[in-house]
C-alpha cells in the first residue's frame, strides 16, 4: 500500500555549472578571463607572468573553456595563481567562496585558497586565512574547492568548507572556515600554487566564483555539474546536507523549511490488518482508561517526545490511519447498537399505542 502526502511545491533545480544563473549570482567579474599571460582584469597574477597563462582547454565538465595554468620557474617561490581586486561585501552575511583546481605530472609543491580581513572562527586573529593550504588529494583529477566566510557576529564555530571529487561528487576532504571582522567592508577571493620545485608541474584554475549565501545561490549540486542539461536525474554518491554538514543518518538532511507538491512514502506495513478478524479492538472504555492515565492515544508517541525527537512523516501516518481505521469501526458498532434502539423503541411505542 501506498501513501501520497500532498504538501506544496518542492523545486530542487539542478542546472549546470556556468549556466548565465549561476554566472549571474557570481560576485567576481570574469570579464578578464581570456586567453593571455599575467593578470587580467581583476585578476592579479601571482608570479611571474610566464607562470601565468590563460588558455583553452578541458573543464571539469568536460567542455571546453579558459583555464588559468601555473607553470613554476623550479625557484620554488610562486608559482602562478592570482589575488583578485577587493571588492564590497556586507560583513553581517556569509559568503561562499569557490574554484575547481587539477594538478599534473606530481604532487610537488603546495595549493592555497583564500580570502582577506577575517578572523578565525573562535575570534582569534589571522592575517594570513587560507581555506586550504596543503597538497590535493590526486594528481589529473579536478577538484572543487569550497571555503565559506562567516558573518562577524556568527557564533558557529562549524566548518562547512571542504574539497569535492569532480567526477564523484563526494566531499573528499575539510576546508577551514572564517568570519569577518566587524566592520569590514570588502574582502578578495585569492588562490596559488607555491613552493613548487618540479618545472614540469602544471595545475589549472577554473570557475573561480563568490556567492552571497541567502538561500538563492547555486547548490553545490549544480556547481559540481552532477546534473546533465537534458534534465536527467541528479545521482548523489553519499548522504546530502542542505545548510547543515551533519546528516546525520539520513540519506537528506535540511535544515529549515522544505516546500512541496508531493512527498510520496513508500515501505512498511500499513494498517489494513485493523479490518481483520482476529484484531483485538480496544474497547471505549478501556480507551478511555488509557487516555486517562497516559494523556495520548495508545501506540501514538506522547506529545513531549515529538517535540523533542521530531516525527518520523511515514511512521506517523500510519499510526494515524490505524486510529481512523479503530474510529471508524467504533462507529460502525455504534450504528448498529443506535439502530438496533431505534427498532427496540419503535416496538415499545407501537405497544404503548395499543
Amino acid at each position: 500500500m501506498k501513501c501520497y502526502f500532498k504538501i506544496i511545491t518542492l523545486s530542487f533545480l539542478i542546472s549546470v555549472i556556468y549556466q548565465p544563473d549561476l554566472q549571474a549570482q557570481n560576485m567576481l567579474d570574469l570579464q578578464g578571463w581570456v586567453t593571455g599571460s599575467g593578470s587580467s582584469g581583476v585578476f592579479n597574477g601571482n608570479g611571474l607572468s610566464t607562470e601565468n597563462i590563460r588558455e583553452w582547454g578541458e573543464g571539469p565538465d568536460g567542455q571546453r573553456a579558459v583555464l588559468w595554468k601555473a607553470i613554476p620557474d623550479g625557484n620554488v617561490d610562486p608559482d602562478g595563481g592570482w589575488n583578485v581586486e577587493f571588492f564590497p561585501i556586507s560583513h553581517t552575511n556569509m559568503y561562499r567562496f569557490t574554484v575547481w583546481i587539477k594538478k599534473t605530472n606530481s604532487l610537488d609543491g603546495t595549493t592555497y585558497f583564500g580570502c582577506q580581513n577575517v578572523r578565525n572562527l573562535d575570534g582569534s586573529n589571522n592575517d594570513n586565512p587560507y581555506f586550504l593550504a596543503r597538497k590535493l588529494p590526486e594528481i589529473n583529477k579536478w577538484y572543487l574547492l569550497i571555503g565559506y566566510i562567516h558573518a562577524s557576529n556568527d557564533e558557529s564555530l562549524v566548518n562547512y568548507g571542504g574539497v569535492y571529487d569532480g567526477t564523484t561528487g563526494a566531499k573528499v576532504g575539510t576546508a577551514t572556515d572564517f568570519k569577518f571582522i566587524p566592520g569590514a567592508v570588502n574582502t578578495n577571493h585569492r588562490t596559488y600554487l607555491f613552493y613548487d620545485p618540479n618545472v614540469n608541474d602544471r595545475q589549472f584554475f577554473y570557475a573561480p566564483r563568490v556567492d552571497l549565501v541567502n538561500g538563492n545561490e547555486p547548490t553545490i549540486a549544480s556547481l559540481l555539474g552532477l546534473q546533465g542539461a537534458s534534465g536527467d536525474l541528479a545521482y548523489f554518491p553519499g548522504k546530502v546536507g542542505i545548510k547543515t554538514s551533519v546528516p546525520g543518518d539520513y540519506e537528506l538532511a535540511v535544515k529549515g523549511k522544505i516546500h512541496a507538491q508531493e512527498i510520496k512514502v513508500e515501505g512498511g506495513i500499513w494498517p489494513d490488518y485493523v479490518f481483520e478478524d482476529d484484531y483485538k479492538l480496544l474497547s471505549l472504555p478501556d480507551l478511555e482508561k488509557y487516555i486517562k492515565l497516559n494523556k495520548h492515544l495508545p501506540s501514538m508517541a506522547p506529545a513531549k517526545k515529538m517535540e523533542s525527537d521530531g516525527v518520523s512523516l511515514g511512521e506517523t501516518n500510519r499510526k494515524l490511519l490505524e486510529k481512523l481505521e479503530e474510529v471508524t469501526l467504533h462507529l460502525i458498532n455504534l450504528d448498529k447498537k443506535v439502530s438496533l434502539l431505534e427498532k427496540e423503541n419503535a416496538k415499545l411505542k407501537k405497544q404503548k399505542i395499543k
